[in-house]
């Protein structure tokens, strides 16, 4: 039972009490305090290092977005650059081919006119012999000359 006011014991208790808690909390209590408080600054050390490389990461990927945009943006004006250049080409070539072609007509054409004269004056300068034998197939004797 209770005794008031309250007797030795119970003042020795109090004070066996406070040594022992203040043993417990050097020996014990402090020493987890601070392992837990060291690993809660860890944490949220590695929590917040995690959310820069996080965002690093992203920072990165949308360079190498950007870069990708662009080079394949180069890639494609270079391209079409190519194609045009081949289409000019292309049609630079076809021209000097027609134009090629052009004076090997006009050439041929001179040559062939050439010649047509040429023959033409040769088969009139034969006209008289052709009349000639002609005309002695058809009378079946030779004629004479005058």
């Amino acid at each position: 039972m209770l005794s008031f006011p309250p007797d030795w014991t119970f003042i020795a208790q109090i004070v066996l009490f406070l040594i022992v808690w203040t043993y417990l909390r050097r020996l014990l209590f402090e020493p987890n305090l601070s392992v837990l408080k060291a690993r809660k600054q860890r944490t949220e050390g590695a929590m917040k290092e995690s959310a820069q490389v996080k965002a690093e990461v992203e920072q990165l990927n949308e360079q190498y977005r950007a870069r990708l945009a662009t080079t394949r943006t180069e890639a494609r004006q270079k391209v079409d650059t190519i194609y045009k250049d081949a289409g000019l080409q292309a049609r630079s070539v076809v021209e000097a081919a027609r134009k090629e072609a052009g004076k090997s007509v006009v050439s041929i054409r001179q040559t062939l006119s050439q010649d047509v004269e040429n023959t033409r004056l040769s088969l009139e300068a034969q006209l008289p012999q052709f009349a000639r034998e002609i005309s002695e197939k058809l009378l079946e004797r030779p004629l004479t000359q005058s």
